[in-house]
C-alpha cells in the first residue's frame, strides 16, 4: 500500500484532508454567484481546497475558471489567460473559439500545440502594454456574454489575489470592481495568502473592493476531523497507534495542514517494518524532516546576516516572544529596535519570516526551528 499523506503538491479525492464544510460553504456562495475574498495563512491547504472545489461545482454543472497570478507577471499575460480560459470553460468546440476570439478588439487568436500534438485556442494582446487593462476588460465583459448566451453559470477563481498589486493595483481594482458589479452569471473567488496585504484591499474604506464581497478565513482542519482522517489511513495501512499520542502529532505541527500530511508521511514511513507507533518515534519526526530538508536551510542560513541568524536562533526557541520588548534584547544580546525589525524586515522579503496578523513573526517553515536547534546542539 502506497503511503496515502501527501504534501508539497495538489491532493485530490481520498488523499484530501477533511475540508468539507469549506467546500460545502463555498459551494454554497458560488451557485448563488457571489463574490468571496478567501484569506488564508501559507501552508494551510488553500489552493488544494479550490482545485478539489472545482470538482464539486462541475459536478454541479457549474464552469470553471482557475488562475494563479504568481504565473503571470503583467496585465498582458493576465488578460490574455482569463479571456482564453473563461471561454474554454463555456465553449469546448475549437472551431467556434477561433472564431469567437477573431472578433476582439484588443486581443487576437493565438494556436497552441503541445508535444502531444494537442492543439489547443488561446488568446494574446493585439494592442500596446498600455491598453492591457482595456484587453482585460474585454475579456471580462465577453466572459459575461457568453455565459448568458449559453445560460450557464461560470465561476472564476484568482489564487493569490494579492499579487495584484504588482500590476499598479489601485487603479486595476477599480476597474475589475466595475466591471464585476455588471455581471450577473458570474461568481468570483479572491484567494490569498498573504493576510495583510489581502485584508487592507478588502477592509480599507478607500480602496475598490471594499465591501464587494464576503471574507472567509480559512483556518486549521478541525482537530477531530483530522485525527479521524489520520487514523482511517493508519487502519487500512495495519499500523497501531495511541490515540493520545496522536494529539501530539497535531501539537507539533501547530495544526498546520501541510506540517500534519509532512509529518504523518514520515511517520508511515519510519514505522512501516514493525507497523506500531510509538511516541519516540512521534518526537523524532520533526528533527527527520529537518535533517531531509537541511540543504534547503543551509541556503537560507549562509544568506542571512548575523544579527539576522541570532534573530532566527531566538525565535526558533520561542516565537510567541515580542522582538522588540527590552527583555527580549537583553536575553539574546540583539538591539537596537531599528537593526531588529531591518532583520526582521529582510528576513519576510526572503520568505523566511511571515508577519501574522497580531504583529508576531513565525516562521514559514514549521520545522526550520528544529533544524536550527539541532545543528547548534551538533556544533558544540
Amino acid at each position: 500500500m502506497e503511503n496515502p499523506f501527501k504534501y508539497g503538491g495538489i491532493v485530490r479525492g481520498p488523499y484530501f484532508a477533511d475540508r468539507r464544510s469549506e467546500i460545502k460553504e463555498l459551494n454554497r456562495e458560488m451557485t448563488n454567484l457571489n463574490q468571496v475574498f478567501l484569506v488564508s495563512p501559507r501552508r494551510f491547504g488553500k489552493t488544494c481546497l479550490l482545485l478539489n472545489l472545482i470538482e464539486t461545482l462541475k459536478r454541479n454543472a457549474i464552469a470553471c475558471a482557475y488562475i494563479d497570478l504568481n504565473a503571470f507577471p503583467d496585465i498582458r499575460s493576465f488578460a490574455g489567460v482569463l479571456t482564453g480560459l473563461t471561454a474554454e470553460a463555456l465553449e469546448t468546440n475549437k472551431d467556434k473559439l477561433l472564431k469567437m476570439f477573431s472578433g476582439f478588439k484588443k486581443l487576437r487568436p493565438k494556436v497552441s500545440v503541445d508535444r502531444d500534438g494537442n492543439v489547443s485556442a488561446g488568446v494574446e494582446l493585439a494592442v500596446e502594454e498600455k491598453d492591457a487593462l482595456s484587453a482585460l476588460l474585454e475579456g471580462m465583459r465577453h466572459a459575461e456574454k457568453l455565459a448568458a448566451k449559453k445560460k450557464k453559470k461560470l465561476v472564476v477563481i484568482i489564487d493569490e489575489f494579492s499579487d495584484l498589486e504588482k500590476y499598479n493595483g489601485q487603479s486595476i481594482e477599480k476597474a475589475i470592481r466595475s466591471e464585476i458589479q455588471k455581471q450577473a452569471h458570474i461568481g468570483y473567488i479572491f484567494s490569498g495568502s498573504e493576510q495583510s496585504v489581502m485584508l487592507a484591499m478588502i477592509r480599507d474604506p478607500k480602496r475598490a473592493f471594499y465591501k464587494l464581497g464576503r471574507i472567509m478565513e480559512l483556518g486549521p482542519i478541525e482537530r477531530g476531523a483530522y485525527a479521524k482522517f489520520v487514523l482511517g489511513w493508519l487502519k487500512k495501512g495495519g499500523y497501531t497507534v495511541n490515540d493520545d499520542d496522536l494529539k501530539r502529532i497535531f501539537e507539533i505541527g501547530s495544526d498546520v495542514p501541510y506540517n500534519i500530511q509532512r509529518l504523518c508521511n514520515v511517520m508511515w514511513d519510519n514505522a512501516m517494518e514493525t507497523k506500531t507507533i510509538k511516541p519516540v518515534l512521534i518526537e523524532k519526526l520533526p528533527v527527520i524532516i529537518a535533517q531531509q530538508d537541511s540543504p534547503h536551510y543551509e541556503m537560507l542560513w549562509r544568506s542571512a546576516s548575523q544579527p539576522q541568524k541570532i534573530l532566527l536562533i531566538a525565535l526558533s526557541q520561542d516565537q510567541t516572544v515580542k522582538p522588540f520588548s527590552k527583555d527580549f534584547q537583553l536575553t539574546h544580546g540583539i538591539g537596537p529596535s531599528s537593526s531588529i525589525k531591518a532583520s526582521l524586515d529582510s528576513l519576510v522579503k526572503k520568505g523566511v519570516l511571515f508577519k501574522t496578523l497580531q504583529g508576531g513573526y513565525h516562521f514559514v517553515d514549521g520545522f526550520m526551528p528544529y533544524w536550527i536547534d539541532y545543528i547548534r546542539k551538533t556544533i558544540r
